[in-house]
C-alpha cells in the first residue's frame, strides 16, 4: 500500500494508525470489490469516489452549516457526482487528469446504473472509456484486463484524493474568510 510520509518521522504504531485513518476505507472498498460482478464493481468504485469528493469539499470549505447543506441533503447543489467533480476541478483540488478520469468513471457508472440489461467492461463504449483512463503509477499489473485497469486506476486516484483531504485537514489549505465590510473612516480613528 502506498504511503504518504509526513515531515516528522512516525513510530511503527503511529504509521499503522495513520495508514488506517487515511487509507482504511479505500482498503475496505478494494477488499469488498474483489471478485464482484462488473456492475457492482463500477457502481461501488464510483459511489466511493463521489463520497470521497464530498468529504474533500467539506474538508476544504469553511466549517459552517451552509457548507454541509451544499453537499448533503435533499436538493443539495453539490450533491451529485458531476457537480462534485466539476467543483473540485474548478477549486484546484484535483488535477486536469483526475478531472478527466473522474468524468470517465461517471460515464461508466451511468452506463451500468441506467440499464437493466446485461452490461460489462467488455462492452465497446465502456471498454473505450476504461482505455482512456490514466493507469495509476502505483499499478502493479503488466497487462491488466479492462476490469483490472478500472479497479487499479480508480484505486490509485482514490488514494490520491484521500491524501489531498488529509493534507487539507492538517492545515494545508482550508478556506478562510476573505470577505470584509466597507466602512467610512471616522475622524480621529487611525486606519
Amino acid at each position: 500500500m502506498p504511503r504518504y510520509v509526513p515531515k516528522a518521522p512516525l513510530s511503527d504504531h503511529e504509521r499503522l494508525a495513520y495508514d488506517e485513518r487515511v487509507f482504511g476505507q479505500v482498503n475496505r472498498l478494494l477488499h469488498l470489490a474483489q471478485g464482484q460482478h462488473d456492475r457492482v464493481l463500477a457502481l461501488s468504485m464510483a459511489s466511493f469516489a463521489e463520497e470521497c469528493l464530498g468529504r474533500l469539499l467539506q474538508t476544504f470549505m469553511r466549517d459552517v452549516k451552509a457548507a454541509d447543506e451544499l453537499i448533503e441533503g435533499f436538493n443539495a447543489p453539490i450533491g451529485t457526482f458531476a457537480a462534485r467533480i466539476k467543483l473540485c476541478h474548478a477549486l484546484g483540488l484535483i488535477t486536469d487528469a483526475q478531472f478527466s478520469d473522474l468524468e470517465l468513471v461517471r460515464k461508466i457508472r451511468n452506463e451500468f446504473a441506467h440499464t437493466w440489461d446485461e452490461c460489462s467492461f467488455e462492452d465497446q463504449r465502456i471498454k473505450a472509456w476504461v482505455g482512456a483512463i490514466n493507469l495509476s503509477p502505483m499499478s502493479g499489473s503488466q497487462d491488466p484486463t479492462v476490469e483490472d485497469k478500472f479497479r487499479e486506476a480508480i484505486a490509485g486516484m482514490l488514494i490520491e484524493l484521500e491524501l489531498i483531504q488529509e493534507r487539507i485537514a492538517n492545515g494545508y489549505g482550508r478556506l478562510k474568510v476573505i470577505a470584509f465590510h466597507v466602512t467610512p473612516n471616522k475622524p480621529g480613528i487611525p486606519e
